[in-house]
């Protein structure tokens, strides 16, 4: 992949961008969304993937359950960009939520999981095309009032198929919250990662020489709904 961290500019694909309106089709039901890759001068594509060759790299983003209320997470959804085009194999990804994680520590983990997903291309395009990519929980999920940390990792360690060894996923960023919903549950500089291969030991992506614009906010979202 080309210097995750470093600005790469693109057009946008104009043939093949879908009009959208609020949170992507598969955030449904919808209980946050962050906000669209924008493409602008602070706009990344974070190292997130478990690859042949790139394996055990995780980036993480955090929403925030307001004190006194719970919800309930049926799903999650990332915003990941495939260089050089979609492909998951064996067809699926591993998702995770924590609590407390901090610099150097993932904290607790909440409830995790793997299996196969459902994907809609945006036609947006930074290091390669991205794509929703969602999976269900496989039942629901509460969360009472506290900060939460959510990951969907990309699989591709099919020995037998060379695309795996050379394929790298990332997750976008957003730096406007365009068509952001309830994109304020975000807290801002809270975004982690995690990776054997990079050696990043639950790294703040703000401590890796991004500016604070590109290092606010993941373009990630849940399905769910509000208990209280």
């Amino acid at each position: 992949m080309k210097a995750v961290f470093q600005v790469v500019l693109f057009c946008l694909l104009s043939v093949a961008a879908i009009a959208q309106s609020g949170p992507p089709a598969l955030c449904k039901p919808c209980l946050f969304y962050g906000g669209d890759f924008s493409n602008d001068l602070n706009s990344y594509a974070l190292w997130d993937e478990n690859t042949l060759f790139y394996p055990n790299t995780s980036t993480y983003g955090a929403v925030r359950v307001p004190k006194g209320h719970s919800v309930v997470v049926e799903g999650i959804l990332f915003q990941i960009q495939f260089d050089p085009s979609f492909l998951l194999d064996p067809r699926g990804v591993t998702w995770e939520i924590r609590k407390g994680v901090t610099a150097g520590s993932g904290g607790t983990v909440i409830a995790s999981g793997q299996g196969p997903v459902a994907v809609q291309p945006t036609g947006r395009f930074d290091i390669g095309p991205e794509y929703t990519v969602a999976i269900k929980t496989g039942g629901d999920v509460p969360l009472t009032g506290g900060t939460y940390w959510f990951n969907i990792t990309p699989v591709c360690v099919n020995q037998r198929d060379s695309a795996c060894e050379t394929i790298q996923y990332g997750v976008s960023n957003t730096t406007q919250q365009a068509n952001s919903f309830r994109g304020g549950l975000q807290p801002v500089d809270e975004m982690f990662i995690n990776s054997q291969y990079y050696n990043y030991n639950w790294a703040n992506v703000c401590s890796l020489n991004i500016n604070h614009a590109g290092c606010a906010t993941l373009s990630f979202g849940l399905m769910g709904r509000i208990i209280q």
